[in-house]
């Protein structure tokens, strides 16, 4: 079942990709949600509106950061967002081939200080699925970055987002 914020989340991402046929500096082809759609809806305070703020100021905050960064050679992949309350913030990456180091620093930079929406409680997870310097899009749908494989090597089942997350930043 698609959830308004779903649709809306998407429908964000779309508009934010540039119709220009110059190749930019980080075109969005998607927002993967991570979570139930109504998940997300009870922790944000303000639901999809305050979710399709953020998610249009992050666009933009990374965008100029990658266009401050114009050594990286083209990739695409996932920058994986988690939100807890009171604005805190982690990342994640999954690009093939990987970031540089100094670009993986200043997009972390970048999503750990941009404002985020209001969180109520617990964290809301997400990812965009995103080409640097590139006009292709990832080939994969869903992220898997390193750091969260690591954590789970040999665990069956797999945890849910919720758990993993509190497993590679925990509270």
């Amino acid at each position: 079942m698609t959830t308004p914020i779903r649709i809306l989340a998407t429908t964000l991402a779309l508009a934010a990709t540039s119709t220009a046929h110059a190749v930019q500096p980080l075109a969005q082809h998607d927002v993967v949600l991570l979570q139930k759609g109504e998940i997300i809806e009870q922790r944000v305070d303000g639901g999809a509106d305050a979710m399709a703020a953020y998610l249009k100021t992050l666009g933009a905050a990374e965008t100029e950061t990658m266009r401050a960064n114009p050594s990286q050679i083209p990739s695409a992949g996932f920058i994986v967002v988690a939100v807890r309350p009171g604005n805190q913030t982690r990342t994640w990456f999954d690009f093939k081939p990987a970031l540089a180091e100094a670009t993986m620093t200043a997009l972390r930079r970048t999503v750990e200080t941009t404002p985020t929406m209001t969180v109520k409680s617990g964290e809301i997870v997400f990812a965009l699925r995103v080409s640097v310097w590139s006009d292709k899009p990832p080939t994969a749908y869903a992220p898997a970055p390193q750091e969260w494989k690591d954590a789970t090597k040999g665990m069956k089942p797999k945890p849910d987002v919720d758990t993993l997350v509190d497993m590679v930043w925990p509270q």
